[in-house]
């Protein structure tokens, strides 16, 4: 039988390079961090660093209505 062997590229360490709390999911697009999903917005691919503050408050909390606030229909 033949040993089965997975390649494993880019793993992300197991605890976000912002906070040091949370387990690291996601890479930042600009500065390449890995973080977690509270230190990282999602819709823009960016870590809580990258971002300026003005855009970091309006996306953290509460989910945004993206339908209202960018005037568009869903496809589903």
């Amino acid at each position: 039988m033949s040993e089965r062997r997975t390649l494993r590229v880019g793993i992300i360490p197991k605890k976000c390079e912002i906070c040091r709390i949370n387990d690291a999911k996601f890479v930042c697009m600009r500065c390449k961090k890995k973080v977690c999903s509270s230190c990282y917005f999602n819709i823009l691919g960016l870590c809580r660093n990258c971002v300026s503050k003005s855009v970091a408050e309006t996306w953290k909390g509460e989910k945004k209505n993206l339908k209202d606030i960018l005037d568009i229909e869903w496809i589903d």
